[in-house]
């Protein structure tokens, strides 16, 4: 299947109809392209990233470009702390001109009125990106920014642990349940991978790798899809393996899972690209003895990833130099040096990538980063929708059910359903279901 079927090339009436239905009509800029030849004066662009080590690539950055001054303030706090700071920024009228957010926030921004379009200062950079990623700033035909990271899914896994049970890297879920089951039987108290309480966004690009994206925009309208049959598929799966006991429910962010690694008590992980350095810098146990592996997937021979993390580098409503602040971006987003040395995993095309040193010794001296790089080039399209962050608290909630056994699988695509198509009307967006 191509991926321009999912192009949003929708008409430009779904902008004031559907996708932007509760914004503000606030001042626009010049246009973005509109400077793209260079300023005529230095400019100062103000940024605003949460990501430890901007600091030094924003002074590389400024020695070699006297004429474009990039101001650093350091966004801390969670992605939903960001985004609110934003938005109090916003209304206070002083919000920077650019802003590292995450790709499930941009529809969210839109509604909100706090980006503006850059389609044209950034359209000779198209080429630079994968086309799954540069989709992902782009809504009904306007561009936003630049994609800043991806994050392809793989399974990472002990070789040694694999080999003393007997158990062939599973190519196929199929496969992946049998090993799972293996596990718990030849080794009591072990288990193959874990899928916990705060394993929502995990569960998600679980689906993104079968269902087709949720949200799509067709007729002037948002279609909302989360129950469709692939989805149901993949969450029966799941809770297949959590009602027979194969699942260690650890919460991925409790400090118990590197121990239940680091220990032996799960012999795999599932995730996006970014989680190969923090196993490494956080796992103890079975150095070297790790190894990578594509995701399962549905259909024997089929090649499939999904995305899991990163975001993209966007240009704010009030940006006085958005053709300059993009040229920063992309700068920022295409160094592979620079994206390295944040610990992100690109969204640009690269046909080789290095793995840091030591990355490459715990995976056995594998080159990771190319393995993950091949995957990326796999991934499915996916889409977020305009309340997608207001779903992220019941998704949150419903994953605890799923944890604690008060709720299935199931029942959170049902519920996150209902909830999308009813906060999208709240706002007066046009909503279709199935």
């Amino acid at each position: 299947m191509s991926m321009n079927r999912w192009r949003w090339a929708a008409p430009v009436a779904v902008l004031s109809m559907g996708l932007l239905a509760a914004c503000g009509n606030g001042d626009d800029p010049a246009p973005a392209d509109a400077e793209s030849s260079g300023p005529a004066e230095p400019v100062t662009i103000e940024y605003w990233s949460g990501l430890q080590g901007t600091d030094v690539l924003v002074d590389e950055w400024n020695a070699a470009n006297p004429d474009i001054q990039v101001s650093l303030s350091t966004s801390d706090g969670s992605w939903g702390e960001q985004f609110a700071k934003l938005m109090a920024a916003q209304q206070a009228g002083d919000a920077p001109c650019m802003m590292l957010m995450p790709y499930d926030y941009i529809p969210s921004l839109l509604v909100a009125d706090a980006l503006i379009p850059v389609t044209e200062a950034v359209a000779e950079y198209e080429s630079d990106y994968l086309e799954s990623t540069w989709e992902l700033v782009n809504y009904a035909g306007e561009t936003y920014g630049v994609p800043s990271g991806s994050g392809p899914m793989a399974m990472y896994y002990r070789a040694d642990k694999f080999a003393e049970l007997g158990i062939e890297v599973p190519t196929t879920w199929a496969e992946f349940e049998e090993a799972a089951r293996t596990v718990t039987q030849k080794a009591p108290g072990t288990y193959l991978i874990g899928l916990g309480g705060d394993s929502h966004t995990d569960f998600v690009s679980l689906v993104g790798q079968k269902s087709s994206p949720w949200f799509e925009i067709a007729d002037d309208s948002w279609q909302v899809n989360v129950t469709n049959p692939d989805s149901e598929d993949v969450a029966e799966f799941w809770q297949g393996l959590r009602d027979e006991g194969l699942l260690n429910t650890t919460n991925r962010w409790d400090p118990t899972f590197y121990n239940d690694l680091s220990e032996g008590r799960q012999l795999a992980v599932v995730g996006g690209a970014w989680q190969a350095p923090l196993l490494a810098a956080n796992v103890s146990g079975g150095a070297g003895q790790w190894a990578i592996a594509p995701l399962p997937n549905w259909t024997e021979g089929e090649v499939a990833s999904s995305t899991n993390g990163g975001g993209a580098q966007l240009a704010l409503k009030g940006c006085e130099h958005p053709a300059e602040a993009m040229k920063f971006a992309n700068w920022l987003t295409t160094d592979m040096d620079a994206i390295l040395s944040l610990k992100s995993f690109p969204a640009m095309k690269t046909d080789k990538m290095t793995t840091p040193d030591d990355v490459k010794a715990f995976f056995g001296g594998a080159e990771v980063n190319q393995e993950l790089s091949n995957y990326a080039q796999t991934m499915r399209p996916w889409r977020y929708s305009p309340t997608w962050t207001e779903g992220m608290t019941l998704l949150g909630d419903s994953m605890a059910a799923f944890k604690d056994g008060t709720g299935t699988l199931s029942d959170l695509l049902a519920a996150l359903q209902a909830q999308q198509v009813e906060s999208m009307e709240a706002k007066g967006i046009s909503v279709t279901e199935p």
